[in-house]
């Protein structure tokens, strides 16, 4: 049976922390080569706009997973996420769900897999750039890994930045100021997480100071920027979810090529199985580049489905979809 899983349904799931624990196991089982995730589909509508739709899928042969996310936008309408999660064993749909707030959580919970093995491991200031449900993970990641002392929201819309804090201070009493500017936000940060929508970029290298790091998370299309040449040309290692992925799709490094080539990189799978440098002094800056990979949705989406499944959560679908096999010997059914 199928279960079926709303935006609420998904909510009432899991936290950051778990969503960090199924990533630590899902890019350790990339790295043990039991991972399959072609690059994704990228398909315009260029009869609607700026409308597309784009499609990740994989497969996870160690835990037994596969499945795949759809996006889609539609101009003046807005961006739709959902997957499909199969049972690798029998080939069994066993969930359909909503993928909006799965999406920022595993986002925010990849930043935190590779913080954790790349940042100076210690309480220190975070600067956030952006202020929508993507920045808002970011820090939320941050924050449950202990790297947060305290905190600098900028975005350009000023409700926007004051409500983000509101949100750490009244929830987790967070020391977190909204400031008027992306310098004032990373000036003596020790991480700096950028989920941002610009076509210029926000974060400038010479604002860095001597050992920080920073996740940059938010340029996932061609066109977008968000941290400048000088960010790749000071980080002593840059980490990427996926080189084939962030290489072609990031209008950072896009931009960056005559500084950061994909073999200057390293994987993020790599890193959590111990085959990527991590730093050697506490003065290097460090990157870790993301645009997404099928198997953060699918490994998440996996968790999310094994809670709901214990605690009741959803609709299900009886005889959905439709086994052909089932009834071949009722060609005509």
């Amino acid at each position: 049976m199928v279960l079926l899983l709303s935006n609420d349904d998904v909510r009432a799931t899991i936290g950051m922390a778990d969503a960090i624990d199924a990533l630590d196991s899902a890019f350790l089982e990339e790295a043990q080569g039991n991972v399959h995730q072609p690059q994704r589909l990228n398909m315009p509508a260029p009869e609607a706009g700026k409308s597309f739709l784009r499609i990740g899928a994989c497969v996870m042969s160690g835990s037994g997973w596969m499945g795949f996310k759809a996006m889609n936008l539609a101009k003046n309408v807005g961006v739709r996420y959902q997957v499909h999660l199969y049972s690798l064993a029998d080939g069994a749909l066993r969930a359909i769900m909503d993928a909006q707030y799965l999406t920022t959580l595993r986002t925010g919970a990849t930043s935190g897999v590779a913080t954790k093995r790349l940042a100076l491991q210690r309480p220190g200031k975070v600067a956030v750039l952006g202020a929508g449900q993507e920045a808002l993970m970011q820090l939320e990641a941050m924050r449950v890994l202990g790297l947060v002392s305290s905190a600098a929201v900028f975005s350009p819309t000023e409700n926007k930045r004051e409500a983000l804090a509101d949100y750490f201070r009244r929830n987790h009493s967070l020391d977190i100021a909204a400031v008027s500017s992306a310098e004032a936000a990373v000036s003596d940060a020790d991480i700096v997480v950028a989920a941002v929508n610009s076509p210029t970029p926000v974060i400038r290298g010479e604002c860095l100071k001597a050992g920080a790091h920073v996740n940059s998370v938010g340029t996932a299309r061609p066109t977008q920027r968000e941290i400048d040449i000088e960010v790749f040309r000071r980080s002593s290692i840059v980490v990427v979810d996926t080189r084939g992925g962030v290489f072609s799709e990031s209008g950072d490094c896009i931009a960056a090529a005559e500084v950061i080539k994909s073999e200057d990189s390293f994987e993020l799978a790599d890193l959590v199985a111990g085959r990527a440098p991590r730093r050697t002094d506490d003065s290097q800056i460090t990157l870790f580049k993301s645009v997404g990979t099928a198997v953060q949705d699918i490994a998440v989406a996996a968790r999310i489905y094994q809670f709901a499944e214990a605690h009741g959560l959803g609709q299900r679908l009886a005889d959905f979809p439709y086994i052909l096999e089932k009834h071949a010997s009722k060609p005509y059914h």
